[in-house]
């Protein structure tokens, strides 16, 4: 079966449509759209030709499959930004890829968020709708590959707040 191009543009584009409240299931907070700004340190992955280490700012916005995210890293003084597009399952696995100021890049990210990571290991059940501090707080991980150079490659790890 061939997709036509605006057969496949409706069909995403009414993915991310709101359903009607009366249609609609109990909300999973794990499919909400949600925005994360998180910041932390990210390092090259090859020690001998990498640009070092440095720090990362991130905007990543999730809505059930699809994400989109934009990032700033400082290697020392070298400074690349990238937009990514992606794929995955809310915050729990994303597989991206985007263009920055040092051509295309594929991304791998992973996000949890520290209330469900205790609860998970205390057995605890708590209100999944609140939205305070504790609830907000997310550690995030991630891996780049740069396709045209191959110095900036690296891995992140950061803190950020689910909005």
């Amino acid at each position: 079966m061939r997709f036509q191009g605006p057969a496949l543009a409706a069909l995403l584009l009414s993915l991310l449509l709101p359903v009607p409240a009366a249609y609609a299931a109990p909300l999973d907070p794990s499919l909400v759209p949600r925005l994360l700004l998180s910041a932390g340190r990210v390092d090259s992955r090859r020690d001998d030709t990498g640009v070092g280490t440095g720090y990362f700012l991130d905007a990543n916005y999730t809505r059930s499959f699809l994400n989109l995210g934009v990032v700033h890293k400082d290697f020392d003084g070298e400074t690349v930004d990238t937009a990514f597009a992606g794929v995955g399952f809310s915050n729990l696995l994303q597989l991206q890829a985007g263009m920055s100021t040092e051509g295309t890049v594929y991304r791998i990210r992973h996000d949890l968020n520290l209330t469900y990571l205790s609860d998970f290991f205390t057995g605890t059940k708590r209100n999944r709708y609140n939205i305070s501090l504790g609830n907000r707080i997310t550690w995030t991980v991630a891996m780049e590959n740069y396709e045209d150079d191959e110095r900036f490659d690296n891995f992140s790890i950061g803190f950020g707040l689910l909005y």
